[in-house]
């Protein structure tokens, strides 16, 4: 008979790991499946740090949405709550499983006297998403963030009505007597292509982005930039357009006219498809004017539909009508290609412009209604306060008056927090490290996700942030001597054993 090994307890190594994760003296990086309880791990962690006498204000925990913040709330209140109701016994039995030790005399008075402590803590524990936090910070620094006292924040919906009177008001504008040609002439540019539900919606992507669009390019010179940064990545000249390199790779001089006319002869001796051939090259050659236009359709006697010059040119027929006609082809072919490769350069090149013109012209109409309102969106939440925090300025002011006010930072679904938003607690972090402003205080930085749970490009998400943000903190701590653990939490607790089981046999055969 076998004897049960607790030490292979799925369940006892489950705990022991969110144990170790949860320990208070050191910061983790907590790598969680689903159903493995990441909410419960988060709540654990600051429980701990309370019950090791942090100060709750002291601690910022930031989540995802207000519903997951309400949430963590609660399990908190919940669980302080009933601390401060049990019997001495069954407090004892808790604190144990949690911190597996039994706890001191004082240990169980300090829990008891948690759920007043943080009621009567200045603001509570600061469990907030991170434009909730952002907000906090703005309305407590606005001048030094360059935004109104007293700004609204709108929420989606009315930033997404805001955005569409940008729209509507920029095409009321652009069809007046008098509009900006640029801009007209990118409208007429991209109206040829895409349709207006189309154009909205390329608009809305685009300016989700507005902040780095206005930072890299912003105005004219801007846009100048880019043309020639983007045309030198194409294969083009910067003040190139699609419609003169066409009309010039048409000209009587930039092809062979003679040995074209010569091949189209011989190929209407050749196959049913080399007499279409024929047809197309004559035409094309007949009509010097509209040979622009009909340079697509001239093109097809060359090219596979995916834009390969195809492997043969010619029939049988028509090379013994004309035994060079591969050759005159094929070099044909070869200057087209390089001719088409180049126009659809400078046509992506115009189309890319035409956008980002529209684009900053919405953003500047946007930005303007925003001002009358003397509201942000939770865009502009992020970008000021990267602002705020990284400008010289007011830099050092700010994380002066954070830095007395927070010593631990946690973030929960830290797989769908955004490179912007690392960006910031990076900077609040940045001195959390032994050796930062506050000496002999330990200061932390926790953070537990999933990039398989990652809600790709929400609000800007990116995966592997996740990772590159967790090797950027065991950098900074290990460099300072501090403990930084990795821990990762695959027990799911959501289902069973069995179920489990199948899954895993299922996906451990090769298909």
């Amino acid at each position: 008979m076998s004897v049960f090994d607790p030490a292979l307890d799925p369940l006892a190594l489950a705990t022991d790991s969110q144990r170790r994760a949860t320990t208070p003296g050191h910061s983790a990086w907590v790598e969680a499946n689903a159903g493995t309880g990441k909410t419960k791990v988060l709540t654990d962690r600051v429980t701990r740090l309370l019950l090791d006498r942090v100060k709750p204000e002291r601690i910022l925990c930031l989540t995802f949405t207000k519903a997951a913040a309400a949430e963590m709330r609660n399990r908190l209140a919940g669980q302080l709550g009933r601390w401060a109701m049990m019997t001495d016994g069954r407090l004892d039995e808790e604190i144990e499983t949690l911190i597996d030790r039994a706890p001191e005399a004082t240990e169980r008075v300090v829990a008891r006297r948690l759920f007043a402590r943080v009621l009567d803590a200045p603001g509570g524990i600061n469990i907030l998403t991170i434009h909730a936090f952002c907000q906090a910070l703005l309305k407590r620094f606005p001048l030094e963030a360059g935004v109104a006292p007293g700004f609204d924040v709108l929420d989606e919906a009315d930033a997404r009505t805001l955005l569409r009177q940008a729209q509507d008001e920029q095409m009321e504008a652009l069809v007046r007597p008098g509009a900006p040609s640029d801009l007209t002439d990118a409208l007429a540019s991209v109206a040829g292509r895409i349709s207006v539900a189309e154009y909205a919606e390329l608009m809305t992507q685009l300016l989700s982005e507005r902040a780095w669009l206005l930072a890299r390019i912003g105005d004219q010179a801007g846009l100048r930039r880019l043309r020639e940064r983007l045309a030198r990545e194409l294969g083009c000249a910067p003040d190139d357009t699609a419609g003169q390199l066409a009309s010039d790779a048409c000209l009587d001089h930039a092809f062979d006219m003679a040995a074209l006319q010569a091949a189209a002869r011989a190929l209407a001796r050749g196959s049913k498809t080399d007499v279409s051939r024929a047809a197309l090259i004559a035409e094309w050659l007949a009509d010097a004017e509209g040979r622009p236009l009909r340079l697509a359709p001239y093109s097809e006697v060359f090219f596979t539909d995916r834009g390969a010059i195809l492997r043969r040119l010619a029939s049988k027929a028509a090379i013994e009508a004309m035994p060079d006609i591969e050759e005159v082809l094929r070099r044909e072919a070869e200057r087209l290609a390089a001719v088409l490769d180049r126009i659809n350069g400078a046509a992506l090149v115009e189309r890319t412009l035409a956008l980002l013109r529209l684009g900053l012209d919405i953003a500047g109409r946007y930005t303007r209604a925003k001002q009358r309102r003397a509201a942000l969106d939770y865009d502009d939440l992020i970008v000021a306060t990267r602002r705020l925090l990284e400008s010289a300025d007011s830099a050092a002011w700010v994380l002066y008056k954070l830095d007395g006010g927070i010593d631990h930072v946690l973030v929960d679904e830290a797989q769908d927090t955004s490179p912007k938003q690392w960006e910031i607690i990076k900077t609040i972090a940045s001195e959390f490290p032994p050796g930062g402003s506050r000496e002999n205080v330990c200061r932390t930085v926790f953070a537990v996700g999933d990039e398989k749970q990652s809600i790709f490009s929400f609000q800007g998400a990116v995966p592997l942030a996740f990772s590159d943000a967790s090797r950027h903190f065991e950098r900074l701590f290990t460099a300072a001597g501090a403990q930084f653990y990795n821990e990762k939490l695959p027990f799911s607790f959501r289902s069973s054993p069995i179920i489990l089981n199948a899954v895993d046999t299922v996906f451990s055969h090769e298909v």
